[in-house]
C-alpha cells in the first residue's frame, strides 16, 4: 500500500508539472482546452476588472470603429441638447425654425467645435454658451488624442500570423517508427527568429473513480528553428517512451485527447516576443497520411505556396497497414 501511494503522489507530481497551469480537473467531462483560434476555452463569471485601455486595443477592429463612432455622436448630440438648452439668443447665425432644425444646426455647431473645423456661419454669444462650447472644444481635443494614441496602438501591437494546419497526420518516421506532425507556417512577411515550439498531450482517464485530466509533454525531433522563412513540420516521434505508443485512433477518441500547441519567437519588426497557440483533437488527426509539399525552386528563387499548409496526401494502404501494425507490436523501434 505504501508503494502504490508512492507512486501515485509521483504520477500526480509529474501531471501538475506537466499541465502548463490548465489543472488536472478542467474539462474534466470532456471538451477543448484551447480553441481552434487559440483563445481559451474558459468563461470567466463573478468579478471583473474593467481595463478601458486594454479592452480599446483588444476589440475587433469593427468593434472598435463602431464604439468610436458611436461615442464621436453620441458625445456630439449631448453637447447640442446643452446648446440647446441656452436658447436660440445665445447664438448668431442659427436659422430660425422648428426645434428638430435647431438641434440639428447647433448639431453640426457642436462637431465644428469638437474638431477644432470652425466654419464660423454659428457662433455662441452668450456666457453659457461659450462655456459650454469651451467645454466641447476641450472634450474634443482630449478624444482626438486619445483616439490617435489608441490607433498607433492597434497597429503597432505585435501580433504573431501563424498559421496552423487544419489537421494533424500520424506518419511513416525513421527506422520503422510512426510520428504525430503538423505544421505552421508564417503568413506575414516578416522575419521571425529563434522560433520555439511545445506540444503537450492532455487525456482524460479514472483514477479511484474519479475523472483526472492528464498531461505529457511531447518530445519533439526539432522543438526550436533560428530562422522561419518557410513552413515548419514539426513531429514528435512515437516510441516506447511516448504516450501514443500502441495507441489507435479509437483509443485517442476514447481518451478524448486533445494536443496543445505552443509557440513563441522574436518579432524582428516590432522587436519583441510573439507567441500563438492553438491545439487538435482526436477527430483532427488524419492516420497513414503525410503533407505534401509546400516549396519549389524557380529561377534562382523558391516558391512557397501558403495556401497548401492544409495538403495532406493519403499513403497507399501498404503503408497504412505497417503503422497499425507499428502501434501494435510490442517494443516498437
Amino acid at each position: 500500500m505504501r508503494l502504490t501511494g508512492t507512486r501515485r503522489v509521483i504520477k500526480n507530481k509529474a501531471t501538475e508539472e506537466n499541465d502548463l497551469g490548465f489543472g488536472t480537473k478542467i474539462c474534466s467531462k470532456g471538451g477543448r482546452l484551447i480553441q481552434r483560434d487559440g483563445s481559451f476555452n474558459v468563461h470567466r463569471t463573478g468579478l471583473y476588472a474593467w481595463t478601458p485601455y486594454q479592452t480599446l486595443v483588444e476589440m475587433s477592429w469593427p468593434r472598435f470603429f463602431l464604439l468610436t463612432g458611436a461615442s464621436f455622436f453620441g458625445v456630439n448630440g449631448f453637447f447640442a441638447l446643452l446648446f440647446l438648452c441656452c436658447g436660440g439668443g445665445d447664438f448668431s447665425g442659427l436659422e430660425e425654425g422648428s426645434m428638430l432644425w435647431t438641434y440639428a444646426q447647433l448639431f453640426f455647431f457642436s462637431v465644428q467645435t469638437f474638431t477644432t473645423v470652425g466654419y464660423g456661419a454659428i457662433s455662441p454669444v452668450g456666457f453659457g454658451s461659450n462655456m459650454i462650447a469651451t467645454m466641447d472644444a476641450f472634450v474634443g481635443l482630449l478624444a482626438f488624442a486619445l483616439a490617435t494614441g489608441l490607433v498607433f496602438a492597434r497597429f503597432a501591437k505585435p501580433k504573431a500570423q501563424i498559421l496552423f494546419s487544419k489537421q494533424a497526420v500520424i506518419a511513416p518516421y525513421h527506422n520503422g517508427m510512426t510520428s504525430f506532425q503538423f505544421r505552421i507556417v508564417n503568413l506575414r512577411n516578416n522575419n521571425i527568429l529563434n522560433l520555439e515550439a511545445k506540444v503537450a498531450m492532455t487525456w482524460i482517464e479514472k483514477e479511484e473513480g474519479n475523472t483526472i485530466r492528464r498531461f505529457a509533454n511531447l518530445p519533439l525531433e526539432r522543438n526550436k528553428v533560428s530562422l522561419f522563412p518557410l513552413n515548419w513540420t514539426i513531429v514528435h516521434p512515437i516510441d516506447v517512451h511516448s504516450p501514443l505508443h500502441q495507441k489507435t485512433a479509437e483509443d485517442l477518441k476514447k481518451m478524448n485527447v486533445e494536443f496543445i500547441i505552443l509557440v513563441s519567437g522574436y518579432d524582428d519588426t516590432f522587436a519583441q516576443q510573439i507567441h500563438d497557440n492553438a491545439s487538435y483533437l482526436a477527430n483532427e488527426i488524419v492516420w497513414g497520411a503525410r503533407f505534401e509539399g509546400m516549396y519549389y525552386p524557380e529561377g534562382g528563387r523558391t516558391i512557397l505556396e501558403l495556401d497548401k499548409i492544409n495538403s495532406i496526401e493519403m499513403l497507399p494502404e501498404v503503408y497504412t497497414e505497417e503503422i497499425v501494425t507499428l502501434l501494435e507490436e510490442d517494443g516498437s523501434q
